[in-house]
């Protein structure tokens, strides 16, 4: 597909999604927007891994930068230089992450050579960066967003430069199956870390006492005493874990599924505080586009993607009984009401393509242009 816009636009990265992602959905959506982008710009992906690498994936050129050093052994903060020349050669730097200081050279490089300079932010970070000490945050033209939840986590400074995009999700990948059938199955996806609100959700499961439905939690295992106290917690139960599963497989859950839950929470079972659980919560967007009913907590920005009533359930975190209510309200519907849930999913998640959102993008680039 031929380009639409002469901007050249650069996506910089600290980590790269792939077999050894660390973050998960933040590497995730820096992937998705530039491989969106550029069906309407000329774009290039900048990362770090352990080797060189330059390769395209169909428009998308991605440069992996090799790395020896990580500053303070955190693998959000690699030390690299090599990378720098590629934003010369583009109109448009978007870093993804604040706080690393690969974000701080890519806007200060951006910045003193005139470039436009923008910013997203997945949470996380490193404690060592430029920015603390610095003013180089005053250097972004905007900060975009992916949710009102994620513009309040920005620093201030940022909050007057943010822009909302909501979104997005892969609605050509993610679809309505007209061959799979849905299962007496409730799921979960996503990286089994104690945020992640998993041991509420098989409680809740073990209260629903409803022997024809099973609880399949796909997703890798990031902690492991967690697992085994989720493990723990399943014994007895029609529980099933996934782990490392395939891109087909997972379309396949979310097709069968009758539900999807993400029990994400700020405090976790082990008292620990997390304050960004879900800046969007690709798995809301993708399991909707399927047309499977969610059910997702008040933690983060997870309301911000469910249609209250229509497509989901938006209950209060921590809780088991209240993650068991809106189980039972969706497990108890009939055909008919259960077939018009599924028709609101695909007509809600539209507004969320990345279509749109790699559009909406370009146009605040164009803007500066």
């Amino acid at each position: 597909m031929p380009v639409v816009s002469p901007l050249k636009v650069a996506y910089v990265s600290p980590t790269y999604f792939g077999e050894g992602s660390y973050i998960g959905g933040g590497e995730r959506y820096a992937v998705e927007l530039a491989t969106w982008m550029s069906k309407f710009a000329e774009t290039t992906l900048i990362s770090f891994a352990e080797k060189e690498e330059s390769t395209y994936q169909g428009n998308l050129r991605i440069e992996l930068h090799s790395v020896k050093h990580f500053i303070r052994s955190n693998v959000m903060n690699p030390l690299s230089f090599r990378y720098l020349p590629s934003l010369l050669k583009s109109h448009v730097v978007h870093v993804h992450h604040i706080t690393t200081l690969v974000s701080d050279l890519s806007c200060l490089t951006a910045s003193l050579f005139g470039k436009g300079s923008y910013v997203t932010d997945h949470g996380g970070g490193a404690d060592f960066v430029l920015n603390r000490k610095v003013p180089i945050l005053a250097g972004y033209d905007h900060a975009f967003a992916q949710s009102r939840f994620a513009v309040n986590a920005l620093p201030p400074i940022l909050q007057k430069k943010a822009v909302l995009i909501k979104g997005g999700i892969d609605t050509d990948r993610f679809h309505l199956s007209q061959v799979a059938t849905k299962q007496k199955k409730i799921l979960f996806v996503g990286r089994l870390l104690p945020h992640k609100g998993v041991n509420y959700l098989i409680e809740a499961f073990r209260q629903l006492a409803n022997p024809e439905f099973k609880l399949v939690i796909v997703g890798k295992v990031h902690n492991d005493r967690y697992f085994r106290d989720l493990q723990k917690l399943a014994e007895g139960l029609a529980v099933e874990f996934l782990h490392g599963i395939d891109d087909q497989q997972l379309l396949f859950e979310y097709q069968t599924a009758y539900a999807t839950v993400l029990p994400s929470v700020h405090k976790t079972c082990y008292g620990d505080y997390t304050a960004v659980p879900e800046l969007m919560g690709f798995t809301l967007l993708e399991s909707q586009a399927c047309g499977t009913p969610v059910i997702c907590t008040d933690a983060g920005a997870m309301s911000e993607f469910v249609e209250e009533g229509k497509t989901g359930y938006i209950v209060a975190q921590n809780s088991s009984e209240a993650l068991r209510e809106a189980l039972h309200k969706l497990v108890t519907l009939s055909p008919n009401a259960y077939a018009t849930w599924q028709a609101q999913c695909l007509v809600w998640v539209k507004q969320f393509s990345w279509d749109t959102v790699a559009q909406k993008h370009l146009e605040v680039y164009q803007e500066r242009s």
